[in-house]
């Protein structure tokens, strides 16, 4: 099969097209909210909202007295370090949307050694962030999470190469070094569709071993690494896992099963606000990058406001285009969790109408 490599000078365009061919066939990835590898955060935890809920008089209109009274405090935990992939929750707490709907909302960054759904499965926060096939995954493992809303609608996620590389086919990779991400259904699924044989390395979210060995492979973003590159001086070119058929909803936001159930008006609460918070975003990513950057200050905020670009597509585009934001369809989930069973990937079928809802999405 021949694969589409993305030049970055056409990203945002390649991008918009990738997901106009989506519409609502499905197919994925899982350490929680991205597979790409990024530097090491060293920032301390952002900070909770400025203003409770009492405060503001347009947030007693809108929360639910269940919001207001029982559930001020509510932690955010990311399934990668911060970047524009959170943009919506960031812009959220910036602006101030979480406080209008009577919340205090802490955001805890991720990395390659952070398991959001289990944080969020135990309790220790309300809400996380995930792909639909490690969800489906998780939950034949017996993990009570669910699926509340699809933010990214594709994937970006892929194999990024340095350019000049002669790679036009995902059998052109065989024999080379991959630094990935371990327990990612996608990176699994395409190796397995492909019988490639590659020499792994499992990533330690850090560019410098790909920067070293101009014939790796580095496990990522299509959106993220080969912007950060670039900013770094060096081309990257990526083939992305969707060209092989495989492309569920790269990003959900989770919560688990008992606390949908205890507190379905702050669940609610949340997503209006965190949609309000993406309508925001893409036309001030300069502005929300600044705080972003606060706890990531190894990706230079250029490079974020690069990757918002790329961005923007994926989150609005295939039926949230039309449907608006946050939709997720049956018939993707059941689609990928076809895929799953196929690959070996799931070793039982998984209740999709149990793994996913949009009953609590803003109308």
């Amino acid at each position: 099969m021949k694969i589409k490599k993305l030049n970055l000078a056409v990203a945002a365009s390649l991008f918009v097209l990738l997901l106009a061919g989506c519409g609502s066939s499905g197919n994925g990835n899982g350490n929680g909210g991205g597979a790409s590898p990024g530097a090491d955060n060293s920032a301390s935890p952002p900070a909770s909202a400025a203003e409770p809920a009492s405060a503001s008089p347009s947030a007693s209109a809108e929360t639910s007295s269940e919001a207001s009274k029982e559930l001020r405090k509510v932690t955010v935990q990311l399934g990668w370090f911060a970047e524009p992939e959170y943009g919506g929750d960031y812009a959220a707490l910036v602006k101030g949307y979480f406080a209008e709907e009577g919340l205090d909302v802490e955001i805890k960054s991720g990395g390659p050694k952070v398991n959001g759904r289990q944080i969020v499965a135990a309790g220790k926060a309300d809400f996380g962030f995930a792909k639909a096939d490690t969800v489906l995954q998780n939950r034949e493992e017996g993990l009570p999470i669910v699926a509340v809303a699809g933010v990214l609608q594709s994937s970006p996620q892929a194999l990024i190469y340095h350019k000049g590389q002669d790679i036009k086919t995902f059998e052109d990779l065989n024999g080379r070094t991959a630094f990935f991400v371990p327990g990612v259904p996608a990176y699994e699924y395409v190796k397995k569709k492909y019988n490639l044989k590659l020499k792994e390395q499992v990533t330690d979210g850090t560019l410098v071993r790909f920067l070293e060995d101009e014939t790796s492979l580095l496990h990522g973003f299509a959106t993220s690494e080969p912007i950060t590159l670039k900013e770094q001086g060096v081309e990257a070119e990526a083939l992305l896992f969707s060209e092989s058929g495989y492309d569920p909803y790269e990003i959900t936001i989770i919560t688990s099963e008992s606390f949908l159930k205890d507190h379905p008006e702050v669940v609610k609460a949340y997503l209006r606000a965190v949609k309000k918070g993406w309508a925001y975003y893409f036309d001030h990513a300069e502005e929300i990058n600044e705080r972003i950057h606060q706890d990531n200050k190894d990706l230079p905020v250029a490079a974020m406001n690069e990757q918002a670009k790329a961005y923007k597509p994926y989150v609005y585009g295939g039926d949230a285009e039309k449907e608006g934001w946050g939709v997720m369809k049956e018939e993707r989930w059941t689609e990928n969790e076809k895929q799953l069973l196929e690959a070996g990937l799931l070793k039982k079928d998984v209740d999709v109408n149990e793994a996913f809802t949009t009953e609590y999405l803003p109308k």
